[in-house]
């Protein structure tokens, strides 16, 4: 990757997983900002900037699948990658699904491995980097 001082998003209600992404991605050179719900993203939106989101499907709130065309609405030229571990009402390869129909530009099944991350981050990153070369 040509730059790695990017800000990543993560919004996830769940501290273990916020906490293990941003971990992984500050070990790799990384700026996070980390958000429990979409609506604390959005009260906080005029200062809000990065340049990738990392995003759980299912939560409280306006919930992932929702977040997701709220955040391509408001950001249409961030990356997405999209996070589940499915929930009882569907499983999570049918969730991930969904959440690319909405704009997410990956997705990742939970669990998974720092290596799984950082491969992921990358792809979108150094995608982007070529095209504004």
């Amino acid at each position: 990757m040509l730059n790695k001082r990017k800000t990543i998003l993560i919004i996830d209600d769940s501290s273990t997983i916020r906490t293990f992404v941003s971990d992984v991605l500050l070990k790799n050179g990384f700026q996070t900002l980390e958000s429990e719900t979409m609506e604390a993203v959005f009260s906080d939106m005029a200062r809000m900037h990065f340049d990738l989101a990392v995003i759980d499907i299912f939560m409280p709130g306006i919930g992932g699948i929702a977040e997701i065309a709220q955040v391509k609405k408001c950001w249409p030229t961030i990356k997405i990658i999209a996070i589940s571990a499915g929930v009882e009402a569907m499983d999570k390869n049918k969730a991930l699904k969904a959440a690319t129909l909405q704009g997410a530009d990956l997705t990742l099944a939970k669990p998974f491995t720092d290596d799984d991350m950082m491969a992921t981050v990358d792809g979108l990153l150094d995608c982007q980097e070529a095209v504004a070369v």
